[in-house]
């Protein structure tokens, strides 16, 4: 037990901490995709942390250990809690890698250039969100780290962010099948076109707004 934690005296309590230690993750994820530093795991257990310290302070900021596994999902099935940490750093370093050799803005690019830069920024962004579902380093907020992370690296590159519907029982099916797409066959282009069509709204929206001002 943390120290000086007073857990939530009911529901409605409990449910204004987890919204508002979102919005606080969505705040910093943000501002770590935006900012220069390099993305490190500290970075994503910091992103974490902030979703989940006033809520379960006891698993925020930290990934799954020894015991601490979980039951296969759909067509995923997380490695237990004793290989995460390994898993973890192996996907950590193939992320940084990938994001290394994608230049932060398109200047001075050809069309055609510019187009496969994009491609490449969806192609890490896809393959981060289904690592994170894939391994589920975490105990809790495994499905909203790998959302976060994806707009993390959208908002890296300047693009919008990326509101992949999944409340409604066929969004998550449909959510859920485009990861099995890819646990299966390899196939990350379900998943990659949501991403794609979903930043293509967040952009639409965000001209509307700028055009009533």
């Amino acid at each position: 037990m943390v120290k000086n934690f007073r857990r939530p005296k009911d529901k409605g309590e409990l449910d204004d901490r987890e919204v508002a230690g979102l919005w606080k993750a969505i705040a910093l994820a943000h501002e770590v995709g935006e900012g220069g530093q390099r993305i490190t795991l500290d970075s994503i257990l910091r992103i974490h942390k902030m979703m989940f310290e006033a809520v379960t302070p006891e698993i925020a900021g930290r990934f799954r250990v020894n015991g601490e596994d979980i039951k296969k999902l759909k067509c995923i099935e997380p490695p237990p809690g004793r290989l995460v940490q390994e898993r973890v750093y192996a996907f950590w370093r193939e992320l940084d890698t990938r994001l290394s050799i994608i230049p932060r803005h398109p200047k001075k690019m050809a069309i055609t250039q510019v187009k496969k830069w994009r491609e490449q920024v969806f192609d890490v962004a896809t393959w981060t969100q289904h690592q994170i579902a894939a391994i589920h380093p975490f105990c809790e907020g495994n499905g909203r780290m790998a959302r976060l992370m994806t707009n993390l690296i959208l908002s890296r590159y300047g693009l919008p962010p990326s509101q992949v519907k999944y409340e409604k029982k066929e969004d998550k099916e449909r959510y859920l099948f485009a990861l099995c797409q890819i646990d299966l066959h390899g196939n990350y282009e379900l998943l990659k076109e949501s991403i794609i069509k979903s930043v293509i709204e967040s952009y639409k929206k965000e001209q509307k707004l700028r055009r009533r001002k």
